[in-house]
């Protein structure tokens, strides 16, 4: 900046500065505003690296990688990393699933979905079973499953 721009500058701000200072109790107000703005925490960003967390064993050939688990609503946030030939057994659903595949295929009712395929099933649906001949990656949130042992006895 030149020094012009900076008397430009310096003038436009000596604008903004009122003639008189403000009362006590609007100086208190404007304190107590600007103090609870600045002491709130940020956002914040959770972050799961690919390389962190823990993939343990669901069925024969199916891993499963938790990314969020969220107690209030009864959801959680999972990856599944399905081997060629594994299977995921038919089972029920108490809230809406989704499902979006990231690597390889998986089958349902005949029907092969393919990477950046979304399937979204109701509250209620009981699903045929997932095949998965090539193998498969893929992103799953839906209902919170307290023991993954539930799933296992419908293996």
């Amino acid at each position: 900046m030149s020094e012009h721009d900076d008397a430009l500058l310096l003038a436009a701000l000596a604008g903004l500065v009122p003639d008189a200072e403000p009362a006590a109790d609007a100086r208190g107000r404007m304190r107590a505003a600007l103090m609870a703005k600045v002491s709130k925490p940020a956002p914040t960003t959770h972050v799961l690296r690919a390389d962190e967390g823990e993939w343990k064993p669901l069925l024969p050939g199916i891993h499963i990688k938790t990314l969020r688990i969220d107690r209030e609503k009864g959801t959680q946030t999972t990856l599944w990393r399905v081997d060629p030939g594994a299977r995921v057994p038919p089972h029920p659903h108490s809230h809406e699933e989704e499902c979006l595949v990231i690597e390889g295929s998986i089958i349902q009712n005949g029907i092969e979905y393919l990477p950046g395929d979304y399937l979204l099933a109701d509250a209620g649906e009981k699903h045929a079973p997932f095949d998965s001949p090539r193998g498969a990656l893929f992103l799953i949130r839906g209902e919170l499953v307290p023991d993954v042992s539930v799933l296992k006895r419908l293996g």
